[in-house]
C-alpha cells in the first residue's frame, strides 16, 4: 500500500522472531522501507511526549491490505505454473502470515502442509516457526512433502527444509537465490558463500549486520539481492521489505531438489562465542586481542570477526577454519585473550 502511494507511513505491530513479550511498534516510511535511525529516534521522542498529552479520538477502518499484499507476492514471484500440484509445508510461526501464507500456497495450485496458523496472542514464535524447525522437518518427512518453509513472527526470514527433513543453511538460501552482478551478505556470512559465488561469476560484498545496513549497501551497489545467514533476505525486484515466503518460493521456483542444487555447497565449520564484557574499548587499541588476530591472520585458513553486540554487554567471536575442532580452539583462544585483557 505504501508502495503503491495510498500513504505516507505504516506502522506495524510486532515481536519480529520475539516471543510476545517483546511486542513493538515497527513504522515504514514512504515507498514501505524502514526509517532511518534518526528518524526513528525523533518518532521515538515524539511518542514519549504524545503520552502526557490527551489521547486522540479516531475511528478504526478496515482496509484491504490483504489484498494488495496477496497480490504484490503474486507478482513477484511470477511464473507459478511450476509450482502446481506440489505439496509443500508451511510454519507460519503463529504470526504475520498465519492466514495470508496458505492463501497464497494455494492460489500458486500448491498443497500446503500447515504448522503455526493458530495465534492466541501469546504463542508467536513459541517453539515453532524460522528459530525452532523442528517440527516443519517432521511435517516434511511425515507428510512426504516437497520442501518446507518456515517463516519467523513477522514472516520476513525463511528458513527452507529440503524433502528429506533437513534445513538449509542461511547462506545457501541466498546462494540458491544469488543473480548476477552480486550479492550483499553480512560480516556473519561463512566464508564458503563468498567462494561458491566468486567460482559462479557473482560478486560478493560484506555489510554490517542488520538488513538496513544489507539495504544499503545494495541499493548503493545497485545489486538485486541480499541477505543474513538468518533467511532474512532481500529482494529488490520483489517486495519493499523482506519476504520470507517470497524468498522461500524464489528458491523453490528453481527447483525442489535442493540437496543436488546445493551439491557443491558447503559451509565452511564455525565456532563463535558472546563474551560477557564490562566496557566497549577500541578493539585496536587491546594489544594482546591484536596479537592474537595477527596470528590468526598469517596461520589460520579460515576467516576471524570480532565485534561487539550492539545491544548485550558482550564481544561476539567468530571463528572459521578447515574443521570444527580448530574453529572452536581459537575461540577459547581469543576467549583467553579478552580475559586477561581486563575487559
Amino acid at each position: 500500500i505504501l508502495r503503491d502511494g495510498e500513504g505516507t507511513a505504516g506502522i506495524a505491530i510486532t515481536a519480529s522472531h520475539n516471543p510476545s513479550e517483546d511486542n513493538g511498534l515497527k513504522v515504514l516510511g514512504p515507498g514501505g522501507g524502514k526509517l532511518s535511525p534518526d528518524v526513528e529516534a525523533a518518532i521515538d521522542e515524539g511518542m514519549d511526549a504524545a503520552m502526557d498529552s490527551a489521547p486522540i479520538e479516531g475511528q478504526l477502518q478496515s482496509g484491504r491490505g490483504d489484498q494488495v499484499y496477496l497480490a504484490a507476492q503474486l507478482a513477484a514471484l511470477g511464473d507459478v505454473s511450476h509450482f502446481e500440484g506440489l505439496k509443500i509445508a508451511l510454519d507460519a510461526a503463529h504470526g504475520a502470515a498465519f492466514e495470508t501464507g496458505p492463501r497464497l500456497l494455494r492460489s500458486l495450485g500448491i498443497e500446503p502442509v500447515l504448522l503455526g496458523v493458530s495465534p492466541d496472542g501469546q504463542n508467536i514464535n513459541k517453539e515453532i516457526g524460522a528459530l525452532h524447525p523442528e517440527a516443519l522437518q517432521a511435517a516434511v518427512r511425515e507428510k512426504d512433502c516437497a520442501a518446507g518453509i518456515g517463516l519467523d513472527g513477522d514472516a520476513d526470514r525463511c528458513v527452507l527444509v529440503d524433502g528429506q527433513g533437513s534445513v538449509i543453511h542461511g547462506d545457501a538460501l541466498l546462494l540458491l537465490l544469488a543473480r548476477s552482478p552480486g550479492v550483499v551478505g553480512t560480516v556473519m556470512c561463512n566464508g564458503a558463500l563468498e567462494r561458491a559465488l566468486g567460482d559462479r561469476g557473482i560478486g560478493f560484498a560484506r555489510a554490517a549486520v542488520g538488513d538496513r545496513n544489507v539495504q544499503i549497501e545494495m541499493q548503493a551497489r545497485g545489486w538485486q539481492v541480499g541477505g543474513e545467514p538468518s533467511g532474512h533476505v532481500l529482494l529488490a525486484d520483489a517486495l519493499p521489505t523482506g519476504d520470507g515466503l517470497v524468498s522461500g518460493l524464489r528458491a523453490l521456483a528453481g527447483g525442489v531438489n535442493l540437496k543436488e542444487r546445493l551439491a557443491d555447497w558447503s559451509p565452511l565449520p564455525a565456532a563463535q562465542a558472546g563474551i560477557q564484557v564490562q566496557h566497549k574499548p577500541p578493539l585496536v587499541e587491546l594489544k594482546l586481542l591484536q596479537a592474537l588476530l595477527k596470528e590468526a591472520e598469517e596461520g589460520l585458513d579460515g576467516r576471524v570477526l570480532l565485534r561487539y553486540s550492539g545491544t548485550e554487554s558482550k564481544l561476539r567471536v567468530l571463528v572459521e577454519a578447515r574443521s570444527q575442532d580448530l574453529a572452536q580452539s581459537w575461540v577459547d583462544r581469543f576467549e583467553q585473550a579478552v580475559k586477561a585483557e581486563g575487559l
